[in-house]
């Protein structure tokens, strides 16, 4: 057998890299070295470092570096797509390479994933014992998609042919303990979360629910001993972390329960390790609430999705409203913060049904609710239910829902934006995308232009501008992290759009910030078109900022590069003028002995004050006292 090299990859959430935590890799790769597999296969992780905070180019350059003969990547819907787009440019550098997928994205009936061009096999299901078994294989076997794939269960590939070839399903691990646990091998780096895997069960069958766990009521052995549970758990403390986040449906389910939380109780005596728990309302007792709050439980979801019992009774979702109403209060009685989460769009609902959720949410007093719009997941039952209900969605990530037959988009848009305000949420957020940088706009005496890219450090700033001179001669596009901040002079849109440009075409995946200083406000037609004219195509935020606009199609909205215009206090510029080209950042000396002009900085409107010669204690005590934007450090 040819010695394979094989290199693992997961990609963050654009506003979260805390929570990318490579569990799925580290489960393959312990099960490979449980298997003896790791005495004639390299299997590697890339570091965090790089998959949290690097640019495209910067991936594939390092992928490349590595030179590995197989990719395996974990995809999702926050991540599915640029992932491929990487995949495609490593395999571009690197012939020869095998690109094999999993993760919740690959489905049989989710064919853009299945016949993507830099996809050669896909593991659909559980996937440690299909990739045990690929590594079992020859290279040669792995790049022809011969009759050794056909062979293996849980697969999807082409042959020679490209035509696509699906077998028989996989029949899930029967024991979770002959998993071993990737953190106590070594194989996951330490973090501040740590994410730990309570079972792979689940006995409901919600029909927009993906947990990839229904195995039926019962239970079995498709859950983790305690001791190694409470082992991990010790680990991640030792190790630094503050936050424990369970990843389980029904954790106040699970046999290992009670024994957990009250071992959790004296491991966590000093409240150390914050936990976060998805749990099912209608169980959740005085007692189970009690336990879960002396563990050190901070946060739980419950769901909710809908109080209108046709919609349940679609979604396959069964819930004794009232009792979930009981236990959730008795959560939010006990300090705990609750998501309680409002799905929009679920099949059978309508404005009467979404009216009656929020009824019941208010006279059951169980505290605040967000809301969602419904995901339309490949492999969920509710996508078998598209013509019934004549679902209309997104065909690529995050599949968000544009009409069903009692909810047209218009009026999906309207419940939306009064639900986001009605809970004191922004209806334009675009969930997932990264918060500005309040301190972006630091003199480059305080940020240089561009910190120079190491092995593990991309670029996150880059600035054109020094006092009145254009001073750039340009960081490399392929050093460039998945979140930059560009400072330049309007002045200079010529020069830094090029570069731009460059940059954009070889990380289209990141979002660019751009700080244009003005002294007289340009027109908001040159900033509409100076922003247009860059090279785009639209990916995972793009689709999720749909919902800003009026009309469903395209079903996308540009998001990078976001444009914020930098002007004096004294410029005369109305922001509503500018609300579809740029935002405006009002630059404000305020003087030693000044007062802060509060009144006056809220009625000018904008995206806040760039306020220049105070102290960051001086902006932390303002932002504290009122709902401005303060831009500075």
């Amino acid at each position: 057998m040819e010695h394979l090299c094989v290199l693992l990859m997961q990609l963050p959430v654009p506003n979260n890299s805390a929570t990318n935590v490579p569990l799925a890799a580290g489960y393959l790769k312990a099960y490979a070295y449980a298997l003896g597999l790791l005495e004639r296969v390299q299997v590697d992780m890339l570091p965090r470092a790089l998959a949290d905070a690097a640019g495209d180019a910067m991936l594939v350059e390092a992928i490349a570096e590595h030179a590995p003969q197989v990719l395996g990547i974990s995809l999702y819907t926050w991540n599915s797509e640029r992932s491929l787009a990487v995949a495609a440019r490593a395999k571009a550098r690197l012939p020869g390479l095998v690109v094999v997928v999993g993760g919740p994205e690959v489905q049989p009936d989710n064919a853009w994933v299945l016949q993507h061009p830099a996809v050669d096999i896909a593991v659909i299901g559980e996937g440690e014992q299909t990739f045990a078994a690929l590594l079992q294989l020859e290279l040669a076997q792995l790049q022809r998609g011969d009759d050794a794939l056909r062979s293996i269960p849980g697969l999807a590939f082409r042959d020679a042919h490209g035509t696509l070839h699906i077998t028989p399903e996989r029949v899930p691990l029967s024991d979770l303990a002959v998993l071993p646990s990737p953190y106590l091998l070594g194989y996951l780096e330490p973090s501040p979360m740590i994410m730990v895997e309570i079972s792979r069960w689940c006995p409901y069958a919600c029909a927009f629910c993906l947990y990839g766990r229904n195995m039926g009521t019962q239970l079995g052995n498709r859950y983790f001993p305690l001791e190694r549970l409470l082992a991990e758990i010790s680990w991640g403390r030792d190790h630094g972390a503050t936050q424990v986040h369970f990843v389980e449906a029904n954790l106040n389910l699970v046999p290992v329960f009670r024994p957990l939380m009250r071992a959790l109780a004296d491991m966590n005596a000093d409240g150390a390790l914050a936990l976060y728990a998805e749990l099912r309302g209608e169980h959740l007792s005085d007692e189970a609430v009690a336990l879960l709050c002396q563990a050190g439980l901070k946060v739980a979801e419950v769901g909710l999705q809908t109080a209108n019992p046709v919609a349940l009774q679609v979604a396959h979702r069964r819930t004794d409203l009232r009792k979930w109403a009981a236990g959730t209060r008795r959560l939010v009685r006990n300090g705990v913060s609750v998501y309680l989460d409002v799905i929009l769009g679920l099949p059978a609902d309508d404005t009467t049904g979404v009216a009656q959720t929020l009824d019941f949410i208010a006279r059951e007093n169980v505290g605040p609710y967000d809301v969602f719009t419904l995901q339309v997941l490949p492999g969920t039952a509710t996508r078998q239910q598209v013509a019934e209900y004549a679902l209309v969605y997104q065909n690529r990530p995050p599949y968000y829902i544009l009409g069903t037959d009692r909810l047209a988009y218009a009026e999906l848009r309207r419940l939306r934006r009064e639900l986001k305000l009605g809970a004191n949420l922004d209806p334009d957020e675009i969930e997932g995308c990264p918060p500005p940088n309040w301190e972006a706009l630091q003199s480059s005496s305080d940020n240089p232009p561009y910190m120079a890219a190491t092995a593990m450090q991309p670029i996150s700033r880059v600035s054109f501008a020094d006092a009145d001179r254009f001073v750039w001669d340009g960081a490399k596009p392929d050093q460039l992290a998945n979140h930059v901040d560009v400072v330049a002079r309007w002045a200079d849109a010529e020069q830094v759009a090029s570069w731009l440009a460059a940059a954009i075409t070889a990380n289209p995946s990141t979002l660019f910030d751009c700080y244009m200083f003005a002294d007289v406000a340009p027109m908001p037609s040159a900033l509409r078109e100076w922003r247009a004219a860059l090279p785009f195509q639209p990916g995972y935020l793009d689709r999720v900022a749909l919902y800003r606009q009026t009309m469903p199609t395209p079903d996308y909205l540009r998001v990078s590069p976001r444009l914020w215009l930098v002007l004096p206090w004294s410029a005369q510029a109305e922001p509503a003028d500018y609300q579809d080209s740029a935002e405006i950042i009002w630059a404000y000396d305020l003087y030693a002995d000044e007062a802060p002009p509060l009144r006056a900085w809220a009625a000018a409107g904008g995206a806040g004050v760039w306020v220049r010669g105070r102290t960051a204690t001086e902006l932390a005590q303002w932002r504290a006292a009122s709902s401005l934007q303060l831009w500075g450090r």
